[in-house]
């Protein structure tokens, strides 16, 4: 397989980051770490650990702090990226088993499906996600068990050909409905979340954030 890379969404991730990047490092692929304007020393631990670091001047949103990687990715001629959350919630162990599918089947798009343990989540969090999952589902008339999973493999390919616009937590969604209606294939693979109730972890707020991605799925009906 061509070049793979990782690529690490971070903002304010100190507490955490290093420990992700250490994971990530043991498989030998390049790692690319997007801080989105952090006020901590998340750029400074990126620059210690030898990573590629990328720097927005002030906070953007993960949206745009994925979009900004893939440009990157793009420009680089990376074949396919990982993409993983720097709060550790994500183990970093289970990337040889994307890689591994990916090479197996070929798909162009793996979703680390958090499925498993949504009845571990707050329960207005874990409702949301799972009505997210049929919805996307049932409009893009594919299997998505996870549709907010931030663990994914994306071929580098499908990048190119989507036109992402939002630039925080809708995006995931808005990358993986695009894909869809233009007949990306999309494949699940079973995650264990370290911190699957997200309340330490995770900058999402659940009322502004929710209603953002319920806009997004709203919009999406209307595209062709």
């Amino acid at each position: 397989m061509s070049r793979l890379c990782v690529l690490i969404p971070a903002y304010n991730a100190e507490a955490t980051l290093k420990g992700v990047i250490e994971g990530v490092k043991r498989s030998h692929h390049d790692i690319i770490v997007v801080d989105d304007g952090s006020t901590d020393s998340t750029s400074r631990i990126g620059r210690e650990m030898g990573v590629t670091l990328l720097q927005h001047r002030g906070n953007k949103g993960k949206g745009r702090a994925l979009r900004t990687g893939f440009t990157y990715v793009m420009e680089h001629g990376y074949e396919a990226v990982i993409t993983i959350d720097a709060d550790g919630q994500h183990d970093a162990a289970e990337i040889p088993r994307f890689v591994e599918l990916y090479r197996k089947q070929s798909p162009d798009i793996i979703i680390g499906s958090r499925a498993t343990q949504f009845n571990e989540m707050p329960w207005l969090r874990c409702f949301w996600n799972r009505l997210g999952a049929k919805a996307v589902s049932r409009l893009t008339k594919t299997l998505i068990n996870d549709s907010q999973s931030g663990y994914r493999l994306i071929r580098t390919d499908v990048l190119r050909d989507l036109k992402l616009t939002t630039s925080t937590y809708e995006t995931e969604m808005e990358l993986l409905i695009k894909a869809c209606k233009k007949g990306y294939s999309v494949v699940n693979i079973p995650i264990t979340s370290d911190a699957i109730n997200g309340i330490t972890t995770s900058h999402f707020r659940p009322v502004v954030d929710t209603f953002k991605i319920c806009m997004l799925y709203l919009r999406s009906l209307l595209w062709r």
